[in-house]
């Protein structure tokens, strides 16, 4: 029985690696490998399901380990194999396992990228084989990782993808995670499983038998720490931020720069309000449980829905200013409450990007609009 891990790809679900177990015996001709993390974007409702955290996937059986690996080889990712130090009674048992799972009335179910994917699945799969004894290792070890760094981490070149994933996850995501579940990155059950030990014939044994690097990517790296993001978002929201102060500064003497002020406003709080609601959304109808208890929430702020068409009437009947200029300041208070809590340990989540992005363009469009109200009465 070996362990079969696939480093990084160029595509951003390819980031996250993946594995199969691959049982062979040529004396009982058994060539089979199992993969978890079978997926169709061509299935009707994907991507639906995919936003509400009912992704189905399935597991797969190839009938030849080789050619499932000289698969992932000509797309360039890395491939280790391990052979797991196991008694023939515990191979036959997960082999067993793996054939039943793989069947139609067994094979779907419902994929979360943290808790339940093609990586947690062959970590349960090992840990049922030994008796436990991998959760047993490594279940009550925690370190400085959570599913939020590890997630950054390994989207290092996506940069976007990083600034979503920041974005959509709420503090539940920053919480430290333990060895065992460390384990949903298949890199990380790779290099987790080298230091586990288990009885084989009556005696403690690495469970790692032997380890062979069929081949090293040319192309891809996977980053080691966690990278800081942060700077570029907050180049942005700054000069938003002058943007809209500046504009807004003119504005006041001439009325057609305070059209396009009051049109930026517009713009910002329609975009940054649609996001706002798109977490709220995720963390009350959704079932992915690391989207909850989000404090972008009070940066991108769906009360910026009501801001954006207000700031639009102000043109048009000055009565419209001051309830838009209350919006904006309501918007910019609870910015400057994530901020606060941003730096409170334990209080706050790991959102700097956010609020690098967020936070200056707020507090400006606040100033802008709260200038007007006043002057005019």
């Amino acid at each position: 029985m070996y362990l079969v891990t696939i480093g990084e790809g160029s595509a951003v679900w390819e980031k996250f690696g993946h594995n199969s177990l691959w049982f062979q015996d040529t004396a009982a001709q058994v060539d089979e490998a199992y993969n978890w993390g079978t997926f169709d974007f061509r299935t009707p409702g994907f991507a639906w399901r995919f936003v509400t955290g009912e992704t189905q996937y399935w597991v797969d059986m190839y009938p030849d380990g080789r050619r499932m690996i000289d698969f992932y080889i000509q797309y360039d990712r890395t491939v280790v194999v391990q052979r797991l130090n196991l008694t023939p009674e515990q191979a036959r048992a997960a082999l067993a396992f793996a054939r039943n799972n793989a069947l139609d009335a067994n094979k779907y179910y419902r994929y979360d990228y943290f808790l339940d994917n093609c990586s947690t699945r062959i970590r349960d799969l090992i840990d049922l084989a030994t008796g436990g004894a991998l959760k047993a290792a490594t279940a009550s070890t925690t370190g400085r990782r959570s599913f939020r760094s590890e997630s950054v981490r390994l989207t290092d070149d996506l940069g976007l993808a990083q600034f979503g994933i920041t974005a959509a996850l709420g503090r539940p995501a920053d919480k430290p995670i333990t060895l065992w579940e460390d384990a949903f990155v298949p890199m990380r059950l790779r290099d987790m499983i080298r230091d586990v030990r288990v009885t084989v014939d009556g005696r403690l044994q690495p469970i790692v038998a032997e380890e062979r690097e069929f081949y090293t990517t040319k192309n891809q790296a996977e980053r080691e720490d966690v990278p800081s993001f942060w700077l570029i978002p907050l180049v942005i929201g700054f000069f938003i931020a002058i943007d809209f102060i500046g504009v807004g500064l003119i504005g006041e003497r001439h009325r057609a720069v305070d059209i396009a002020f009051r049109s930026e406003v517009a713009v910002w709080a329609f975009v940054s309000g649609l996001l706002g609601a798109a977490i709220l959304f995720a963390w009350l109808f959704t079932k992915h449980t690391f989207w909850t208890a989000n404090q972008n929430l009070l940066v991108v702020n769906p009360l910026s829905l009501w801001l954006a068409p207000l700031a639009l009437m102000s043109l048009r009947n000055p009565r419209w200013l001051r309830p838009a200029a209350i919006v904006a300041v309501l918007v910019a208070l609870c910015s400057a409450l994530a901020l606060v809590l941003h730096g409170i340990p334990g209080w706050g989540q790991n959102n700097a990007a956010v609020l690098a992005l967020a936070v200056p363009p707020n507090l400006a469009m606040a100033f802008g609009l709260w200038r007007r109200s006043t002057a005019t009465g």
